[in-house]
């Protein structure tokens, strides 16, 4: 869960798929020189957030652990479970962080395939700290021992997001105007991907990655529920292999699952896989059906600055 931009300026807006790769090169670098990689388009596409986040009914405070309570009857549709989501977010206090602090957390994942090429290994799990300052702007990991601080995606904290309106469309609304106004920031090339499918990326993001206060994630859960293009999924599990319901977004190249416990909605993890075969000629072929990221939240705690746990 952490976020690396290319300074370049035919760079796109950072994404939550693009977070993933960039995890990734992190990981490379811990343990040695990075292999070559894949086609530069899919690289915009690999990322997990998951970082990606994104997120929390999500994003409470504390270990997330197997819930032992009687599963509920599933939601009927992505509006049900939004407000399923929602409703269960009032519930869910956690901790206030103040200004200057930042929220640690710890997660599973499936590492990058051995090979070096795009996708994760599936069959193998390794855990991964990141720390997010509470305005949203940057992402610290511990690399080799060093502390790496860079700027985070989409650059929005808890204090924006609660302003007025706290209403569905009125955090989508500041989450969209950023999103735009990093477009402009970084040269205008055109994003590979469409509006929608940046903002629930973005969602997607804060959701994994924010200690949220009950009413944004209420008004997150809704908005994402109204994006066009989200889905509900049952039965997605983590990395941890908890079975959980996923707010589901299809792209051009790639499926991404936001996974929350079935019972009290509290963040689970991410899926993504590819869903459309990407060929190019100067490299490599990624073949539909590549997982891209699998993550399991295993605690999350707000903490004075980064490297603290």
């Amino acid at each position: 869960m952490s976020t690396i931009k290319d300074l370049r300026r035919d760079t796109p807006p950072m994404t939550a798929q693009v977070e993933t790769a960039a995890r990734a090169r992190l990981l490379a670098a811990a343990r040695g020189p990075e292999p070559h990689r894949g086609p530069r388009l899919v690289r915009r596409l690999g990322w997990r957030v998951a970082i990606a986040g994104a997120l929390a009914v999500a994003v409470g405070t504390g270990v997330v652990v197997a819930r032992d309570q009687p599963r509920v009857v599933p939601a009927a549709n992505v509006q049900e479970l939004g407000e399923r989501a929602a409703q269960a977010a009032y519930d869910d206090r956690g901790q206030v962080p103040n200004p200057g602090q930042w929220l640690y957390i710890r997660e599973r994942q499936a590492p990058q395939s051995k090979d070096g090429s795009y996708g994760v290994d599936v069959s193998r799990r390794v855990v991964w700290e990141q720390w997010t300052s509470v305005d949203g702007k940057q992402v610290a990991a511990l690399i080799n021992g060093k502390l790496l601080v860079q700027g985070n995606h989409p650059g929005l904290g808890a204090a924006e997001l609660a302003q007025q309106p706290i209403t569905p469309e009125g955090v989508l609304t500041k989450i969209r105007q950023k999103l735009e106004d990093k477009h402009i920031a970084w040269g205008g090339s055109e994003p590979p991907h469409t509006m929608d499918e940046q903002l629930f990326q973005a969602v997607y993001q804060l959701m994994g990655t924010q200690a949220l206060p009950p009413e944004v994630r209420a008004a997150l859960f809704r908005g994402l529920a109204t994006i066009p293009g989200v889905s509900f999924t049952e039965d997605v599990a983590d990395a941890d292999g908890r079975q959980g319901v996923a707010f589901s977004y299809t792209g051009k190249w790639a499926r991404y699952d936001l996974i929350l416990d079935p019972v009290d909605f509290h963040f689970l993890g991410t899926y993504g896989v590819q869903t459309t075969e990407y060929n190019d000629p100067s490299s490599s072929v990624i073949k539909a059906g590549t997982p891209l990221t699998l993550t399991a939240w295993l605690d999350a705690k707000v903490v004075d600055g980064p490297g603290q746990k």
